[in-house]
Order: C-alpha cells, then sequence, then structure tokens
C-alpha cells in the first residue's frame, strides 16, 4: 500500500486588476498571502506561477516582483511560467478565431526569452503552466530546449479544442509525456523529456456546462466546496492504496481572491486537510525525483 500521497501546490498568480489600473502592492499583498500559508503548511514548497500576456508581458519579470521571486524561492518555494496569451489579450493581439498557443511562431520567443532572463537573473523556472489547460507538443519542444522540463498544465479528463486542451485518457497521476501526444504517457526510455504533475482528479468527468474549467472533480480551491475538495483527495489516497504505486499530482490555486477572508480560510482547510490524510507537500523539482527514484527500483517488466 501507498503509504502516503505527494501533492505540488500550484498557484496561479493572477493579475488584479485584470483589465485596468495597476496596482502592484495589492497583488504583492495577496502573494504575501499565500507566502504565509505555504510557510504555514508546506515547509515553503509551493510553486508559484509567473504571468506574461499581451496586457502584462514583463510587469511581472520587474522590480517589485524580481526581489518577491527571489524572496519565494530563497524560502523554498519554485517558479512557473503562465502564458496567458488569450485571457490578457489586447485588442490588437486577440485572435478572430482559434488560439495563440496553436502558433509556435508566437509561443517560441515568449517562453525562451522570458526562460532566459529568469535563468540569467538567478531565478529559473522549475516548470511551465499553459492557459486553460492548453498545450502542443511543439510548446513542450521549446520548453525541453529552454530548460523547463517539468509541466503543470494537465487536468485530466478536460478537453477544450478551442483552447488546445485534450487531456481524454490522460493518467491522473504523475508521468512522462510521450513523443507523440502530451496526454500519454511514455514507455521506458522513450519519451520527450517533459514530466506532467496533473491537477489532483477523482476520476470522473464532468458533464455539466463548467467541463472545460476545473470543477468539483478536481482539487482545485474556489472551484469547488470543502466537502468536494475532501472527497477529491479522499479519492486520491484510495487510488494510490489500491495501486501501490505513489500518487504525485497537484493541488491548484489563485490568488486573485485571497483578500477575501473566507477564500484564505478555505485554503487553510484544505491544505490542513491534506497533510493530515497521508499528504506529503513537495516542489514540482521533488516530484520530479520522487518518480525517478521509484521508477528505478521496479522490478523490470
Amino acid at each position: 500500500m501507498a503509504r502516503s500521497a505527494y501533492f505540488v501546490i500550484n498557484i496561479d498568480g493572477d493579475p488584479d486588476p485584470p483589465h485596468g489600473p495597476r496596482n502592484d502592492r495589492r497583488v504583492l499583498d495577496k502573494y504575501r498571502v499565500m507566502q504565509k500559508l505555504m510557510d504555514d503548511f508546506a515547509e515553503g514548497k509551493g510553486v508559484i506561477c509567473v504571468h506574461t500576456s499581451p496586457i502584462y508581458r514583463d510587469r511581472f519579470l520587474r522590480d517589485p516582483f524580481m526581489d518577491f521571486w527571489r524572496e519565494w524561492t530563497a524560502n523554498g518555494g519554485e517558479l512557473a511560467l503562465h502564458p496567458e496569451e488569450d485571457l490578457y489579450a489586447t485588442a490588437q493581439t486577440r485572435l478572430s478565431e482559434g488560439n495563440h498557443y496553436d502558433h509556435i511562431s508566437h509561443m517560441e520567443p515568449i517562453i525562451s526569452e522570458l526562460a532566459d532572463f529568469m535563468q540569467s537573473n538567478g531565478v529559473p523556472f522549475a516548470a511551465y503552466k499553459g492557459g486553460f489547460h492548453g498545450l502542443t507538443m511543439a510548446i513542450v519542444q521549446v520548453l525541453v530546449r529552454a530548460g523547463i522540463e517539468i509541466d503543470l498544465t494537465g487536468a485530466p479528463g478536460i478537453v477544450w479544442p478551442t483552447k488546445t486542451a485534450d487531456w481524454s485518457g490522460a493518467p491522473a497521476s504523475a508521468y512522462y509525456m510521450s513523443q507523440e501526444a502530451y496526454r500519454k504517457p511514455a514507455e521506458s526510455g522513450t519519451g520527450c523529456g517533459m514530466f506532467e504533475i496533473p491537477t489532483a482528479f477523482d476520476g470522473q468527468v464532468s458533464d455539466t456546462g463548467n467541463r472545460f474549467l476545473l470543477n468539483r472533480h478536481y482539487l482545485a480551491v474556489g472551484r469547488s466546496t470543502l466537502g468536494d475538495l475532501y472527497r477529491v483527495w479522499n479519492a486520491i489516497i484510495e487510488r494510490g492504496e489500491r495501486s501501490a504505486r505513489p500518487q504525485i499530482v497537484a493541488l491548484v490555486s489563485h490568488t486573485h481572491a485571497l483578500h477575501r477572508e473566507e477564500f484564505h480560510q478555505e485554503c487553510a482547510a484544505v491544505l490542513e486537510y491534506v497533510r493530515k490524510h497521508g499528504g506529503v507537500p513537495v516542489t514540482a523539482r521533488e516530484a520530479k525525483r520522487i518518480y525517478d527514484e521509484h521508477q528505478a527500483v521496479l522490478p523490470a517488466s
């Protein structure tokens, strides 16, 4: 039986407000609330997304945010590159159909240049997260070349073609992607070099109107009730016990609502519950190492 399950806290560091005057202090205040939650419940091991978009292309690559990223990583956390090219598009960049993730000529320089910038400033990205769970194998290849070998985009069961998101049949625990499709695990020694850590999922695909987004079947704070969040985590533990393999999943949260006390309390309650029921917080890099070590001791097939 699996003794525990490992969870990576995937934090979407939302701009606030998305379409209005910038208020860096307000955003940083919310980031620090999340930082305190990470200190209290996860030894600082949260993976926070660094937002970039047509509206805010380099806002989060300048001070005071660069200073915060240095503080975050020095405290045990990691950073994930998070381009949101459609949700935060300008009038000039918004596409009449399709999305920017399908255009590698648009995505490649963003990924490569930002990865180089953060590396040169001593705060390299540990992972990547695509907007609306969108991903392509062309993006995966660019990420690997840029030195980003962990992805947090995955949401098993979600299919949203207009956002290039197809996670149908994807594994519910971490895996190395195949060379053919990001939602398919690689056979030993044949992958593309990208390690996927999917959002924790209870295995039930939603058939409701919110089936394109994280919903009550995922461990996503703010997208469900506490009861459902606990239920999803229990399903992860039960899955690990049945398979006798460690489960490695992501718990998703956002910073946009952290000014509301009820959202703060919900985050704390979920983290406390997961920790008390077999959950071990890890960074994305630690999750990858744990997976690799486990695979190394498996008997040959």
